[in-house]
C-alpha cells in the first residue's frame, strides 16, 4: 500500500471508538482499524477491532497479544490490510506523547488517531508518527 492517504472512517465506527474510550476511562483505550487503499489514495476503513490495554493505565497502553493476533488473523481472513492505530489520552491533547512516537511498532505505515478526553467531548486528531516526530494525516468522516 503507498503512504501516506487520506484515511475515511465511518461515523459509526467513529461513534463506537469514541465509546470505547469513555467506558475505559480513567485508562486509556486502544484498538485497530482495517480496510482498503484504492489507486487513488483513500483509505476505507471497513472493520475495527476494540484492544484491551493490559496496562490498564491513564497514561500508555500495551494491546493485548491475542487480541492484536485475533485480529491479523481476522485481517487476513478477509483480505483487508491495518490503516490505523488509535489509542486515547485521558486527560491531555490529541497530540503524540514522546512515549507514543518512541513506542509506534508500525511506524509511519498506519495513521495513528488520538482520542483526547480531557474536555469531556472526545475530540480526535491522526498522525504520521517516527521516532523523533510526528505530522498531522488527513482523515475524514464518512
Amino acid at each position: 500500500m503507498s503512504i501516506p492517504f487520506r484515511l475515511l472512517l465511518p461515523t459509526q465506527l467513529c461513534d463506537e471508538m469514541f465509546a470505547q474510550a469513555q467506558a475505559e476511562l480513567p485508562n486509556e483505550c486502544c484498538g485497530q482499524l482495517a480496510g482498503s487503499v484504492d489507486a487513488d489514495g483513500l483509505a476505507r476503513v471497513l472493520k475495527r477491532y476494540p484492544l484491551i490495554n493490559t496496562a490498564a493505565s491513564p497514561i500508555k497502553y500495551l494491546a493485548d497479544g491475542l487480541d492484536l493476533f485475533t485480529a491479523a488473523r481476522d485481517m487476513r481472513e478477509r483480505g483487508i490490510d491495518l490503516l490505523a492505530i488509535y489509542h486515547s489520552h485521558p486527560t491531555s491533547d490529541p497530540v503524540p506523547s514522546k512515549t507514543d512516537r518512541e513506542q509506534s511498532f508500525y511506524g509511519s505505515q498506519v495513521v495513528n488517531l488520538i482520542i483526547s478526553m480531557k474536555a469531556g467531548t472526545p475530540v480526535m486528531r491522526g498522525w504520521w508518527l517516527t521516532e523523533t516526530g510526528h505530522t498531522e494525516a488527513e482523515w475524514e468522516l464518512t
